[in-house]
């Protein structure tokens, strides 16, 4: 996980102050969804990781706030249940969460992130966010199949909500 740290251009100063050419200046950035959705049914060969955040995007850094999915279609499976992984796209790339849809997860339920992974890295302190360092993507990939002979596998639409860093300066 890459140091949360405030670009200087962000600090609050009399001269960093937002005038009303703030969306120029790029001090005040826009939240972005990437979405996309998962088949548990083994349609994608299992850990086949689908970039949600190109690098292209992150140039000066992520800011993801939040990570849900929607369940598209109910698993109907007493075996195992699927499960999403969200990792950065680092050189030894680091999870950020799982995602796990159960048999009781109807059309429509929320399903939302534990950061288990991610307070697990951090010591158990309780960040609201999660920050990518600059030029790491974002992907995912379905890294544990439902099972179940003669059942519905389920899908579900996952939603990353996240922010690039204006400037570094």
């Amino acid at each position: 996980m890459a140091d949360f740290t405030v670009p200087a251009s962000l600090v609050g100063t009399p001269a960093n102050s937002v005038t009303r050419n703030a969306a120029i200046e790029a001090k005040i950035v826009n939240m972005q969804v990437a979405m996309l959705e998962f088949d548990f049914d083994g349609t994608l060969p299992l850990a086949s990781y689908l970039t949600m955040i190109p690098a292209s995007l992150n140039k000066n850094g992520l800011m993801i706030v939040d990570m849900n999915a929607y369940v598209t279609e109910t698993s109907l499976c007493d075996a195992a249940a699927g499960v999403i992984t969200v990792r950065d796209g680092a050189d030894t790339p680091n999870t950020i969460d799982t995602l796990t849809i159960t048999d009781d997860d109807a059309v429509g339920d929320l399903i939302q992130w534990t950061l288990t992974e991610w307070e697990a890295r951090a010591d158990g302190t309780d960040y609201s966010a999660y920050m990518v360092e600059a030029g790491v993507k974002v992907e995912a990939a379905v890294t544990t199949l439902s099972s179940d002979a003669g059942t519905t596998s389920g899908k579900a639409l996952l939603m990353i909500r996240f922010f690039a860093i204006p400037s570094k300066e």
